[in-house]
């Protein structure tokens, strides 16, 4: 009888408490498809030439200069959607397309649909040549269990040649755990005293 409460009780207690689970994945692109001008799953461009905002040999190009702030941009534009989920996390490969100046950008931000402000989440020089980057950054509290993340990347470069190449990106977050409320701790502590109590009638019995 000891050995089958223990198992109830168990039982009981594995109910209540949330076990820990793997990170969700709300959104990832790692742009393997055919070279093309159009880069597809979602994503919105901004570019003087229709090159400009590109999949090249398998990843994203950004390449222009314009005389404005942002010169070439792609933004997953789809409200992507972190509810139930929080600790919103965007991890990214990126590296400069050509050899650039020192003042020459990669900027990462993301916001709200309903929102105007992006929030900037890292911003990567892009002086001098070199090979691939793996960058993770947390979207912080605000990007937590909500419907319509957005997301882009964009340059601020100063030759036409120059960008920046990004490649697997994914966005992902951990689902929120539920945390019993104290009414129903309390009667799982009641219950657990009435399966001790009947164990102990049975034995004395």
């Amino acid at each position: 009888m000891n050995k089958l409460w223990g198992v109830l009780a168990a039982g009981v207690l594995a109910a209540f408490v949330a076990s820990p689970a793997s990170a969700a994945i709300i959104f990832q692109d790692n742009f393997n498809r055919p070279n093309s001008n159009t880069v597809g799953n979602g994503w919105s461009e901004v570019e003087n030439d229709a090159n400009d905002v590109a999949i090249v040999n398998g990843r994203l190009q950004l390449r222009d200069f314009l005389p404005t702030t942002i010169d070439a941009a792609a933004s997953q534009l789809g409200g992507l959607s972190s509810v139930g989920l929080t600790n919103i996390t965007l991890t990214y490969d990126w590296a400069p397309l050509t050899a650039s100046e020192s003042n020459d950008v990669l900027n990462v931000q993301w916001k709200r649909a309903s929102s105007s402000t992006w929030i900037t989440l890292a911003v990567h020089g892009l002086g001098g040549s070199g090979s691939f980057t793996t960058n993770v950054v947390s979207l912080g509290a605000a990007a937590a269990n909500v419907s319509n993340i957005q997301i882009r990347f964009w340059t601020n470069v100063s030759q036409s040649d120059e960008g920046a190449l990004i490649d697997n990106v994914k966005l992902t977050g951990d689902p929120i755990r539920v945390v019993p409320e104290p009414a129903s701790m309390a009667l799982l502590g009641v219950g657990l005293l009435g399966l001790g109590y009947l164990n102990r009638r049975r034995r004395i019995a």
